[in-house]
C-alpha cells in the first residue's frame, strides 16, 4: 500500500464516492474541494469558481464554441480544481418531452445509464442519451434525450486538455426538476393551475400543469438571440388555454435575465412569479 492510500484512510479521503459518481452530489464528491462549472450553449460558454466551501468565487464567460473556448481557458479552469474535474451542463442539441407510463421499476437510475431501451421501450433512440424525472402522483414523467455524438465531441475536446468530466448534464433539464420538486414540496402550488418556465441562454421550456396534472410541454434548445417570433409560437397555444387564475411561474439561470427583459409581455394579463435566484443555475449544479 503505498503512503498516498494510507493518508486517505486515515483522512476518510478513501470512503467518499469517487469524483464522478452520479448517485452522489457534488459537495458529496468534492468536499472542501475547488471545483469549476461549466455551461456550453450555442455559441457560448460560461463557467463558475467554487471556493472549497461550495460557495461562488467567480464567474465568466467567452463567445465561441466549446473546443475553442476551452483551447483558450482550459489552464485557468485546472487550476481551480482539484485533479482537473469539472461539472458540464450542456444547452444545445436537446429536447425535453411529455412522456407517460415509463417505466419505474427498482434501480431505474443505473439501467437508463446502462440498458435505456429497458426503461425507454419504442422512445428508445440509440443515437441520444437520456435522462427522467417523474411525476411523484401520476405516470407522467419528463424525458431529456440529448445528441450523443455531441457529449462524445466535448468529453474528447476535455481529454484533449487534462480537463475531466465529474458530471455532463442539462442545465435547463435541471433548472426544471428543481423547480417541479418545488411545487411538488408546496402544498399551495402542487394543484394549482400553472405555466411553469425555464429559460437558459435562449434554450426555453414551457410546461402546464392543471389540477396537479402535467398537460402540455413545449421545448426547444438554442434558440436565436431575441427569436420573440419563436418563443411567442411555444406559448401561445399554452396561454391561449390559460383560465384567468392561472399562475406562471418563471425560472432564468439569473436574475433580470434575456427572458424576463424581452418576452414577459406574451402573457398579458396573466399574474406571473419570477422564482429566480442569483446565481440560479450555478447554485442548482453545485447544491444537487
Amino acid at each position: 500500500m503505498e503512503l498516498k492510500d494510507i493518508k486517505e484512510v486515515l483522512t476518510f479521503a478513501a470512503f467518499r464516492p469517487e469524483a464522478d459518481n452520479p448517485k452522489f452530489s457534488w459537495p458529496q464528491r468534492f468536499p472542501k474541494r475547488k471545483s469549476v462549472l461549466i455551461n456550453i450553449s450555442r455559441g457560448l460558454v460560461s463557467w463558475c469558481y467554487l471556493s472549497k466551501k461550495g460557495a461562488i468565487e467567480d464567474t465568466g464567460s467567452a463567445d465561441g464554441e466549446f473546443p475553442e473556448v476551452a483551447s483558450q481557458m482550459a489552464d485557468n479552469w485546472i487550476a481551480n480544481t482539484e485533479d482537473g474535474w469539472v461539472g458540464i451542463s450542456l444547452n444545445n442539441r436537446f429536447i425535453i418531452s411529455l412522456e407517460h407510463n415509463l417505466s419505474r421499476k427498482k434501480g431505474w437510475e443505473d439501467e437508463l445509464r446502462q440498458n435505456p431501451k429497458s426503461i425507454l421501450g419504442t422512445k428508445y433512440d440509440r443515437t441520444k442519451r437520456y435522462a427522467l424525472h417523474h411525476s411523484p402522483e401520476t405516470s407522467a414523467s419528463l424525458m431529456m434525450a440529448c445528441d450523443d455524438s455531441m457529449i462524445k465531441s466535448i468529453e474528447e475536446t476535455m481529454r484533449s486538455r487534462n480537463l475531466r468530466p465529474g458530471r455532463i448534464c442539462v442545465g435547463l433539464f435541471a433548472m426544471t426538476a428543481n423547480l417541479l420538486n418545488r411545487i411538488t414540496s408546496d402544498t399551495n402550488l402542487k394543484n394549482q393551475d400553472l405555466i411553469i418556465v425555464t429559460w437558459l441562454d435562449n434554450s426555453l421550456c414551457v410546461l402546464r400543469q392543471k389540477g396537479g396534472q402535467w398537460q402540455d410541454l413545449r421545448c426547444r434548445s438554442g434558440l436565436q438571440p431575441d427569436d420573440e417570433a419563436t418563443v411567442s409560437q411555444m406559448l401561445r397555444p399554452i396561454i391561449e388555454k390559460a383560465e384567468p387564475a392561472t399562475r406562471v411561474l418563471l425560472m432564468e439561470d439569473k436574475n433580470n435575465g434575456e427572458f424576463t427583459r424581452n418576452y414577459l409581455p406574451l402573457f398579458g394579463n396573466l399574474n406571473i412569479t419570477d422564482v429566480t435566484e442569483d446565481n440560479n443555475l450555478w447554485n442548482i449544479l453545485a447544491r444537487n
